[in-house]
């Protein structure tokens, strides 16, 4: 019996030391980014689902008002007991022009999920990445290394595999989305450059404030009534996905260089897909789905190397 005491007080023990070393085992800032990043490309695919449902029977310039306004009250009834501090910047030019980037991203990409399905209009989105590393080499002086740069031709050429660039089948639309990932490439490059000197909160409050307030000046003059509640029900998820995915945007992009994050955002071609299907019934081809492959092995290898 006391054998058996002294054996069960030894697993014990060392059961307790294992537990100890797990809990003061702590997590890297680049490891929290990415966490957050890959939050932002589940939140966003899942908000496009809701939009493009919409464009069906609601004008654009609607749906984007439904999209910034309800975020915004959000915030407001979040943040309501801190909204004067929450609301002081020192930074209001770069907030400013942070959000007109932004809100001219939103309605790039929401008009072309009226003509084109979500894996493709995501997929044309995917030059973002590209252009946000050049971009931040430039402006913000990031450095980034050989891997980073492969890790980008992969999830591109992934890409690429997927939309099939042929003469014959290139849209006008297809315009929109590279709008659309211009406008967001700079919109990451100024989330980038305030980085902690903002709070996160202060951010997000210009970023929906900002388009709640433009979009509501001009919604009156095209309003179209919504029908049904599955309608309501959209505009209002739109907001809840959207304002999670951009705040931890923020987040992550004040942990890790936007360089870095740039390759995770091929992730959201898969979810994009995923949902495609799910919903719209938008079967993936061969191609498309070793596209993805090749986009989701760019993001893990990247994870791996930092």
């Amino acid at each position: 019996i006391n054998d058996y005491k002294e054996y069960y007080y030894i697993i014990t023990y060392f059961r307790k030391i294992k537990k100890m070393q797990f809990f003061k085992r702590k997590i890297s800032d680049v490891q929290i980014g990415f966490l957050f990043m890959f939050v932002t490309v589940f939140c966003f695919p899942t908000m496009d689902v809701f939009a493009k449902i919409l464009t069906k029977d609601l004008p654009i310039f609607q749906i984007v008002w439904a999209r910034y306004l309800g975020q915004f009250i959000i915030i407001l009834l979040i943040f309501f007991p801190t909204i004067g501090e929450i609301s002081k910047t020192k930074f209001l030019k770069i907030q400013l022009f942070r959000s007109i980037a932004l809100f001219c991203g939103t309605i790039g990409f929401f008009s072309a999920l009226k003509y084109l399905t979500l894996a493709e209009t995501t997929a044309i989105m995917m030059i973002a990445p590209l252009l946000i590393t050049l971009l931040a080499f430039i402006f913000l002086n990031e450095t980034f290394g050989l891997y980073k740069i492969f890790c980008l031709i992969i999830g591109l050429i992934g890409s690429f595999l997927v939309i099939k660039p042929q003469s014959g089948s290139f849209q006008i639309h297809m315009f929109l989305p590279f709008i659309a990932a211009f406008s967001y490439s700079i919109y990451q490059l100024l989330t980038r450059f305030l980085g902690n000197s903002e709070s996160p909160k202060t951010t997000l409050f210009y970023t929906a404030g900002f388009g709640a307030v433009m979009t509501s000046i001009f919604v009156p003059f095209i309003w179209v009534t919504p029908t049904n509640f599955y309608q309501i029900f959209f505009m209002v998820c739109m907001p809840i996905f959207g304002g999670i995915g951009h705040y931890c945007l923020i987040l992550a992009l004040t942990k890790v260089e936007a360089t870095t994050l740039a390759p995770i955002n091929y992730m959201s071609l898969v979810f994009a897909m995923f949902w495609g299907y799910v919903v719209f019934f938008d079967l993936p081809q061969i191609s498309t789905l070793f596209g993805s492959l090749l986009i989701v092995l760019s993001g893990i290898y990247l994870w791996y190397r930092n």
